[in-house]
């Protein structure tokens, strides 16, 4: 999904689980913020969005959905705090007006003046609403969704300490001390992030004397191909494929088609197949696309009733079969190449002062004395941390290279 910058950019007390379920909100209604006050989604897809597959208890949803309603927010911190050529702008609001949960959906508005900054925004970061699930801290959903947008300017830019504190939401007294800001928050938030998302970053300080005043995040492209490139890459399979086509062609919004094919693409298959048989036999007097949602969203018709659904039922079968099939040979890859990174880790933190010296004068050789300014020659280190991210992007396959490793097909190296 787009999502705007000024909605990422927030202050608020916001869990995990609630910044997710703001993602998956916004996604469903994106394509009709401009035309429509109420959105809906169907409770049971929403949850499944959510990874909560396993309950239907709603009463985490209803917590979440309160807390997201009554949290006020401070919006756009990171674009007018620390930057003289902004104008000055401050917004406090809620990032939902209401929520309901009734007859299976959930029945949801954002405030006027709030859907119409996100229908049209100036500038826009992608968040990939699937691969949030892979997140298990808050504070690194919260960090990611504030570096992603610098992938290609490489870095957030420098901003004060009490602003970095109100776009993570760690306002507690705890985080005045900055040792415990910098253990509990920042370094574990930072792990996370290189972890499971499809970027890299490292975090720099600048201080008055002994004391930290701001703090930037050096942005780089990860060398190493991960769940969340996957993930990209799967969105764009769907976008590729019949079932996806199919859905726009019934006028259905880009989005919304991505999010049916990612949760339940037979429901959908199945929805449009019965929507078309009866619109050749005339038996859909109304605009098809209505049908085709109603058919899907209300989890109470039962698509595989008559024999007409049994046949495709039968179908779906053998694709899941295929699937099951490729799956466990996508798993056996992804051990693989996660046995290769590991490898290729270990042998670039066994490498001697002058290897790494060696490796360190070749790439300066090859980027330029201008992307190296740090560099200590008695070390072969990097003390920038904008420099030493894309010199180790750098370095992981040509260490991998020596070694005999090869290089992964699924692997997108930055150089």
């Amino acid at each position: 999904m787009k999502k705007h910058v000024a909605a990422i950019h927030t202050s608020g007390e916001l869990g995990l689980v609630e910044r997710k379920l703001v993602n998956i909100l916004l996604l469903n209604a994106y394509d009709e913020l401009a035309t429509a006050r109420q959105h809906r989604l169907p409770t049971k897809m929403l949850m499944a969005m959510l990874g909560w597959t396993e309950s239907d208890d709603t009463v985490g949803l209803k917590k979440s959905l309160l807390q997201i309603v009554t949290t006020p927010v401070e919006f756009d911190l990171m674009e007018t705090g620390d930057s003289p050529t902004k104008k000055p702008r401050w917004t406090a609001t809620a990032l939902l007006a209401s929520a309901d949960l009734e007859d299976g959906f959930c029945v949801y508005e954002y405030s006027t003046r709030l859907a119409e900054e996100l229908a049209d925004p100036d500038v826009y970061a992608i968040i990939n609403v699937g691969i949030q699930r892979q997140f298990k801290s808050g504070y690194a959903l919260t960090l990611y969704e504030n570096c992603v947008r610098f992938r290609r300017t490489e870095s957030t830019g420098w901003m004060t300490v009490e602003i970095f504190r109100k776009l993570m939401g760690a306002t507690s007294p705890t985080y005045d001390d900055f040792r415990r800001l910098s253990e509990l928050v920042i370094s574990k938030a930072v792990k996370e992030v290189n972890k499971v998302s499809d970027i890299e970053i490292a975090v720099e300080y600048e201080r008055k004397g002994r004391k930290v005043t701001r703090l930037r995040f050096a942005v780089a492209e990860k060398a190493q191909a991960t769940i969340f490139t996957e993930n990209e890459n799967a969105v764009e399979e769907v976008k590729a494929g019949e079932t996806f086509k199919r859905l726009r062609a019934h006028g259905i919004g880009e989005k919304l088609a991505i999010a049916w094919v990612l949760t339940d693409e037979q429901r959908a298959k199945a929805a449009l197949d019965i929507t078309e048989q009866r619109a050749r036999g005339g038996q859909i007097k109304s605009n098809t696309g209505g049908y085709v949602r109603r058919l899907i969203e209300d989890m109470t018709i039962d698509l595989s009733g008559t024999a007409f659904e049994q046949q495709l039922e039968a179908e779906a079968a053998a694709q899941r079969a295929a699937a099951a099939t490729a799956a466990a040979q996508k798993q056996q890859g992804d051990a693989a190449r996660q046995a290769r990174s590991d490898q290729i880790r270990a042998l670039v933190e066994g490498l001697s002062v002058e290897e790494m010296k060696a490796y360190a004068n070749e790439y300066i050789a090859l980027a330029g004395a201008d992307k190296a300014t740090s560099y200590d020659a008695s070390t072969g280190v990097f003390k920038k941390a904008m420099e030493k991210v894309p010199f180790m992007a750098w370095l992981r396959p040509k260490v991998a290279e020596k070694n005999g490793l090869g290089s992964d097909p699924e692997t997108t190296l930055v150089s």
